[in-house]
Parts: C-alpha cells; structure tokens; sequence
C-alpha cells in the first residue's frame, strides 16, 4: 500500500472551514507551500508556507504527535502554543494563523494497517 491514510485534520474554524486533509504515516509537514504533505492553501496568510507544523504518526507504537515546525509562526494546540513534542487525542483543535483544525485519527489502538 503507498501511503495509507491514518488520520484527518479538518478545518472547523477560518478560511476553508468545512475541507478535510489526510494524514500519511510519519511525518507530514504543515504549510501553505505547494512541497507540504498537508497544504492549507485556503487563504490564511497567518500560515507559513514551509513547516509551520509538524505532524507525526508513529506506527510502531500508534500515537499521532505535534511539534512546532522551523517557521516563526506559533501552532497552538487547544489554545496552548506548542513549545515541544506533544501527543494529540481525537478531537484535539490545532490553530495555525487563523484556521482552527480538528484533529480525527483512523490508526491507533484500535485499528492498524499492518494488522489488516
């Protein structure tokens, strides 16, 4: 299989509030740069176009992370910024610039790729 999706983020909040992005195994980088894994190209300049965010599927122990990417943008994760690796739940609201995601994962302890 190429790359599976193993999770969502969808877009809850700002410009293109109601699209939905696939996430891939391992990292995905989060911009509005057309070489992001997950393009925000919906309008908010407030996002930066190269690695604003990083975020991670570890397959091995099933957890999705977020970390801050290399730009000098902030990322918030439930209205706290993200100063270092933090695990994410479901549901768990990401803020880039002015666009609120959600955060909806399919792999975890439940379900697997490699278990089906």
């Amino acid at each position: 299989m190429a790359d599976p999706v193993v999770g969502w983020l969808v877009v809850v909040d700002g410009p293109g509030k109601g699209n939905y992005l696939k996430l891939g195994n391992g990292q995905n980088s989060i911009g509005r740069g057309n070489s992001e894994r997950i393009k925000l190209d919906f309008g908010d300049d407030q996002i930066s176009r190269a690695n604003h965010a990083m975020l991670t599927f570890d397959p091995r122990g099933g957890g999705f992370y977020i970390q801050q990417g290399s730009g000098t943008n902030l990322a918030y994760l439930d209205n706290s910024p993200v100063l270092s690796p933090t695990k994410l739940s479901a549901g768990s609201r990401i803020t880039l610039g002015d666009t609120t995601l959600m955060f909806a994962p399919l792999c975890g302890e439940n379900f697997s790729w490699d278990e089906e």
